[in-house]
């Protein structure tokens, strides 16, 4: 049996071999061991947490590929002191983990925010922020990203504040979309800029009137997750499906206040579905609905969906729970 060294494989075998390895388990595996080895990692281009290396002082002034950055609980002015070296040509992706509103404020700013494929920003470390602040750091998000590069966007509960008149920008390559918190105006109006949206999740909040004002059709949605605050009417959930008239998958949360028996009909949503969702091929409907006495035909609900035929034939890949949340009267 031949022995073989890594001064036998080619430069492309290790690479297929570094995929397999997060940077760090690759610094800490094979940085250093010879020079070969060296340049192979330094021309990789890696995903990076900094977090993960923030004790190595040995890699601060190293230069890098980074492909993929994990800025967390860092300010602007260390990670320029520490990693000013790595090489951001290549960066495509970039996530943004507790750090507060105006740290990430100044990263925007400096970083090459043009080039990225997917951003995601994570919750804030401190959320009482003025509301025009909010709507700032949303300006210079929109106005710092490329439209037809973004394929993925992910912002959080706090980043709901902005107007709608002054999204004017088209996200032609955007393929997934999660917005933690957003109105239906607002989220109509982020749709109709999005023509190649693929999967969007979002919590929608009230007021829904301009569900019936904007004319929107995503041919290419096909994955739907919706959690839908406040009361929401069968009409007002019908025009909501038809923005997306091919979609596959969808996972639905409802919040039922009103006493509309309708909703809670197995007819109900199976006429929906054959009407507005022709291509649904995955379902998961959940009503949630508060009561302040116990409620017998609501507990009944549920038994009309697990017996009615129609839902019985598509288990397991349509299932709907109604859930019954009871408040005591003070």
């Amino acid at each position: 049996m031949v022995m073989m060294s890594f001064d036998d494989l080619s430069s492309d075998v290790l690479l297929e071999i570094i995929n397999y390895l997060s940077f760090t388990e690759l610094i800490h595996a094979f940085f250093g061991l010879q020079k070969r080895l060296d340049d192979v990692i330094r021309n990789y281009s890696s995903c990076i947490n900094i977090s993960k290396i923030i004790n190595q002082n040995d890699l601060e002034h190293l230069s890098f590929k980074c492909r993929s950055l994990i800025l967390s609980g860092l300010d602007l002015n260390l990670f320029q002191m520490k990693y000013y070296h790595l090489n951001l040509i290549s960066l495509r992706s970039i996530t943004f983990m507790k750090m507060n509103l105006l740290t990430l404020y100044s990263f925007i700013e400096k970083l090459p925010m043009q080039q990225l494929e997917s951003i995601t920003i994570g919750r804030f470390t401190w959320q009482y922020y003025p509301i025009d602040l909010y709507k700032q750091i949303w300006s210079i998000i929109m106005n710092s990203i490329n439209g037809n590069r973004l394929r993925y966007l992910y912002l959080p509960y706090h980043i709901r504040h902005w107007d709608t008149k002054n999204l004017s920008y088209e996200f032609s390559v955007l393929r997934r979309a999660i917005l933690e918190y957003t109105s239906v105006t607002q989220m109509l109006a982020f749709m109709s800029h999005t023509p190649n949206l693929r999967r969007f999740k979002a919590c929608l909040a009230a007021p829904h009137r301009d569900l019936f004002r904007y004319t929107i059709t995503l041919s290419k949605l096909n994955y739907l997750a919706l959690n839908l605050h406040d009361d929401w009417s069968l009409e007002e959930i019908q025009q909501l499906f038809t923005i997306c008239p091919y979609l596959k998958h969808l996972i639905l949360k409802l919040e039922v206040r009103k006493e509309t028996k309708i909703i809670f009909e197995p007819i109900t949503w199976q006429t929906l579905i054959e009407e507005k969702l022709t291509y649904l091929i995955f379902l998961r409907l959940q009503l949630n609905y508060t009561i302040v006495s116990p409620d017998t035909e609501r507990s009944n609900s549920q038994e009309k969906f697990n017996h009615a035929e129609y839902w019985l034939q598509r288990q397991p890949h349509f299932q709907v729970t109604i859930n019954e949340m009871h408040r005591e009267v003070l």
